[in-house]
C-alpha cells in the first residue's frame, strides 16, 4: 500500500484504500521490489474493467504486463464473467498490447482537450 498510494497518483488515497480492501488490484513483485499492478472495477456494474495497467519503466518488455493482464483475466474468467474491458489514449502505447492480447476496438471517447480514449474488449472462452 504505501508503494500505491506514492505511484499509483490516478486515484485518490481513501478510493485506493477501498480498492484495495475489495482485492480490486493485483501487484506483481519481482526480487523483493514491485515492478508493476493492475487495478480494475465494473463498467456499468457488471463488466469488469481495467482501470489501470502500469509497468516501472525499468521492467518494461520483459511481459510483466502481460502477466498481469492474463492473471486478471483468468481470475475474472473464475468468477463467471464472460467478458473484459478496458481504455487507453489514442497515443498510448498499450492499446498494441492489449489488442495482440485479444482486445477489439468497440468505441471511443472524445472529451475537449483530451486525447481519444479507445474503449476495447475482450470475449472470455470458457475455460
Amino acid at each position: 500500500m504505501p508503494f500505491l498510494v506514492v505511484e499509483d497518483r490516478h486515484v485518490a488515497r481513501t478510493e485506493l484504500a477501498r480498492i484495495v480492501d475489495a482485492g480490486r488490484i493485483t501487484v506483481a513483485v519481482q526480487a523483493g521490489s514491485v515492478v508493476g499492478w493492475l487495478r480494475w472495477g465494473l463498467f456499468w456494474d457488471e463488466i469488469p474493467f481495467m482501470n489501470m495497467l502500469f509497468v516501472v519503466a525499468a521492467h518494461r518488455g520483459e511481459g510483466i504486463g502481460t502477466r498481469l493482464v492474463t492473471h486478471w483475466e483468468n481470475a475474472q474468467r473464475a468468477a463467471g464473467f464472460d467478458s473484459v474491458m478496458t481504455s487507453t489514449l489514442a497515443n498510448e502505447h498499450a492499446q498494441h498490447l492489449y489488442r495482440r492480447l485479444g482486445y477489439v476496438d468497440s468505441g471511443c471517447l472524445l472529451l475537449p482537450g483530451d486525447q481519444l480514449e479507445i474503449v476495447l474488449r475482450k470475449p472470455l472462452a470458457p475455460r
